[in-house]
This record gives C-alpha cells, structure tokens and sequence, in this order.
C-alpha cells in the first residue's frame, strides 16, 4: 500500500471575550449530547459532521474524533476483472450506517489545541465547535473565537518572558501597492493588514503628484515601520506591545521583521544572542559568562 503522511499542526484558540476557555465548552457541549446521533451538526452543502468519538484524559485535555458524511450517500464501484469496457456500480449503505467521506482528530488542552486534517486554518474543526456550542444552547461568546496557528511556542515564551523593546516591519512597496492587497475584501492576518495599510499610505502620500506615482511601481523599494515603547510608558502599552509581536510572528504571511527583546536582567538560566528565522529557533550562546557581571544583558533579536 503507499504510505501516507499526515501533518499535526499546533494551534491556540483566541477569543473575542476574555475568560473563555475551550477545552470547558467542547467537554460542556459533548457532555449536552450523549450520542453520536445527536452530536451531528448538518453543513449547508447537505454534509454531516459528528463527534464519534471522545478520550478524556484528564488534566492532559479532551480529545475528540469527528467525521464528516453524507446521510444514505452511495460509493461508486469498479469492477475489476478484465474486461474490454466496464459498467460502473454503485452500493449504498446497509440500514442504520453511512459511509465515512473525511474524518479529524483534535486534542484540547485549554486553549491550546493539536489537530490532525482540521481542514484549512483548521476550519473544519472550528466550525463544528461553533454549530455545537449553538446547538447545545450555550452563550453567543462561546462561538465568538478562532483557531490561531502557533509556528514557534518559543518565541512566544521568549517574548512573554523578557517583553518587547521595539518591532521593524518591512514591506516590499510592489506588495503593498498592488491592487489585490489594497483593494481586496473579507478578513486578514496582521501582516496583510500592515501591508495593506503601508499600500494605503504611499498611495496618499503620491496622490498629490502625478511625478510621484511612478513610485508605486518599484520593484525594490521597500518601506520600513518601527514601534517603540520607551522605558516609563504604561504598563498596558507594553502589554500591548508584546502582543503584537506574538501576533507577528505567529502570522504565517509575514515575510520581513525584526523583534527586539527588552534589556533583562543576567542569570545561570539566560541564553543570550540571535533567534533563528521564521522557521524555528537557533541555539542561543552566551556573550559573557552568566556569572561575571550583574548588569542588564545586550538585547536579543527575533527576526523573520
């Protein structure tokens, strides 16, 4: 038989409404619907999806087994002894069973979640949360979230762990410019919205002159954005801004950035030196011996 490969992929759930944890709303809404039968959510394309499945493992998180199916749906069959031409067959499902079309499987643990042929951006896994949690009655906040893909847990810790000092974005001005990007309608990741706001900007600030359009059609140029939170401003801004850096650099389009970690404070646990690409993290090494001086170490970098 060929050999198939499967991909796990990682994924946070984020959430309109503070205070909402998924794990506790999949276990609520599996626990409202004791069968499979009931647990069946039906798509508009006349598909059904269903939870066949469940694995309480405790502390460890809820798994979940979900298939989709089309209710009395035949298969199509080849005859298979040699023939010059062949009638295709068809058989249909024998009473009280339905052929499977695609199945998933997730793990939640929280709001963290690993999930194996959750269709694209895991969409499939979330829109059978969504309809569940409707169906089991549960609050509209329930239903308000999305399912994130975390390329890089380290980073996330890093920057949770040390905090942001400033984050350079660049864009490519043909990227922003063109009419696909700016014009372009229905939702969007945090770089598409940066370079659609960038593309925005350099077509206000070249509207005016007709000489300065031409500087929409660079192929090279690029068009380069820091943020910085100077030592003394509010707590919540640096909150904010260690967000976004999350944000950035969870985003599966973002092509060019650099994060700039914060000074902190030098210890027998501290890697210091350059973070790996968007690929993944690199080994870090000490510039100096974490145990020959107390002062604050020289800032690290995360970059795409």
């Amino acid at each position: 038989m060929p050999q198939l490969s499967k991909t796990l992929e990682y994924r946070r759930a984020r959430w309109l409404a503070d205070g909402q944890n998924l794990e506790d709303h999949v276990r609520q809404a599996w626990a409202r619907f004791p069968t499979q039968v009931e647990r069946a959510i039906i798509r508009r394309d006349g598909a059904a999806v269903t939870g066949a499945r469940c694995r309480d493992d405790a502390s460890r998180g809820f798994a979940v087994h979900c298939v989709r199916y089309v209710d009395r749906q035949g298969v199509g069959t080849i005859p298979m002894l040699p023939a010059n031409e062949i009638d295709l067959g068809e058989r249909h499902p024998e009473e009280n069973e339905n052929f499977l079309n695609a199945g998933f499987v997730a793990l939640i643990r929280r709001n963290d979640v690993v999930c194996l042929d959750c269709g694209r951006n895991a969409g499939s896994l979330r829109n059978y949360f969504v309809e569940l949690f409707r169906k089991a009655g549960m609050a509209e906040e329930s239903r308000q979230f999305e399912l994130a893909r975390i390329g890089n847990p380290n980073r996330l810790a890093l920057i949770e762990r040390i905090g942001v000092r400033s984050i350079d974005l660049t864009v490519d001005i043909s990227s922003a410019t063109a009419e696909n990007i700016t014009e372009s309608a229905g939702g969007m990741g945090v770089w598409e919205s940066f370079r659609r706001g960038i593309g925005s900007t350099i077509n206000a600030l070249t509207a005016r002159d007709d000489d300065l359009t031409d500087l929409r059609r660079s192929e090279r140029g690029t068009v380069k954005m820091s943020i910085n939170v100077k030592r003394g401003d509010l707590e919540i801004v640096k909150h904010s801004l260690d967000r976004l850096a999350g944000d950035v650099s969870e985003d599966d389009e973002a092509e060019n950035f650099v994060i700039n970690l914060g000074d902190y404070p030098l210890d027998a646990s501290t890697s210091l030196g350059h973070i790996g690409d968007n690929r993944g993290c690199s080994p870090c090494r000490p510039k100096s011996s974490p145990f020959a001086s107390s002062s604050p170490a020289s800032p690290m970098t995360m970059r795409a």
